[in-house]
């Protein structure tokens, strides 16, 4: 059985360039564009890993942490960013987060990234 991912970001581009690599890599990958549709797809399907960018529109990747934890919605989530802070990769992680990568430097790294998070959850 394929592992289930959710891959939440409002760049259409970086979206569908993420789908492909993960799709190369035999992961199941489910597409949203807005958070509330995330929210939709967690309520009704089962999903292993959200992929999450940290800057969106509505809400930011840190109050959509809460918005799953006030809806008792447990799904490891790696963070995506543009950014490479420590400040923001340390504030995730005490979050829950369990793991941040760059777009720009390791986003080619992602399958066994996701595959290690995986592993320890």
């Amino acid at each position: 059985m394929k592992t289930k991912l959710l891959l939440i970001d409002d760049e259409v581009v970086t979206l569908r360039m993420t789908k492909m690599l993960l799709d190369q890599h035999d992961f199941d990958v489910e597409t949203c564009l807005t958070t509330s549709e995330a929210i939709s797809v967690l309520t009704t399907s089962d999903i292993d890993l959200i992929l999450l960018d940290i800057h969106m529109p509505t809400i930011d990747g840190f109050d959509f942490i809460k918005l799953m934890n006030s809806l008792r919605i447990k799904v490891p989530v790696i963070f995506l960013s543009n950014r490479d802070d420590e400040y923001t990769k340390n504030v995730a992680l005490t979050e829950g987060v369990k793991r941040c990568v760059s777009k720009s430097t390791e986003i080619g790294d992602l399958p066994r990234i996701i595959l290690e998070v995986l592993q320890n959850v």
